[in-house]
């Protein structure tokens, strides 16, 4: 198998309880199952959590999907999330905490780019807070992200490989196939 595919078979990954390095202080919890390794910087993780459970409004700089895959997903301000619903918010934009409803709810989170976690409170999020539409702020901070990685080596000669086989086809030895 290529260690850069690989199939996720959900349910033999076991659940740890969640614990932020970054935050000793906090309270443990969700559950979550690591679905792609940390170490790799992008999040991708299934996550388990119970009614009751009072998480920190924040926000993150690369957008962010939500899939319900059991119970409901209460946020502050947006109606309630269920069972199929996908939740995608902007990066740059904070909102309330992140909920179950009356009973225990699990969702698929991935964070389309860096993962990273900002208090609102202490880092003013660029595109506004969930509680304060006077702060709302139109715009979408990935379109520099484009520009910094504007750099495409399949057009400027720097692939590592013959850009024919970089596109589509398959590189064995020094040659292209299709």
């Amino acid at each position: 198998m290529n260690s850069e595919r690989q199939p996720i078979h959900v349910e033999d990954v076991p659940w740890d309880m969640f614990s932020d390095p970054d935050d000793p202080g906090r309270p443990e919890g969700p559950w979550v199952r690591w679905l792609v390794d940390p170490a790799s910087g992008n999040r991708v993780v299934q996550v388990k959590s119970w009614p009751g459970r009072d998480p920190a409004p924040h926000w993150h700089l690369s957008d962010t999907l939500y899939i319900v895959t059991k119970g409901e997903l209460h946020i502050g301000g947006e109606p309630p999330y269920k069972v199929g619903d996908i939740r995608w918010v902007r990066g740059g934009f904070a909102y309330g905490p992140e909920r179950a409803g009356t009973e225990e709810c699990e969702y698929i989170f991935v964070s389309l780019g860096p993962y990273d976690k900002f208090d609102p409170d202490e880092f003013p999020p660029p595109l506004g807070r969930w509680d304060d539409p006077s702060t709302w702020v139109e715009g979408y901070p990935q379109v520099h992200r484009r520009a910094v990685l504007a750099h495409d080596p399949r057009r400027d000669g720097t692939a590592p490989c013959p850009a024919d086989a970089w596109v589509g086809g398959v590189t064995v030895g020094n040659e292209a196939r299709p």
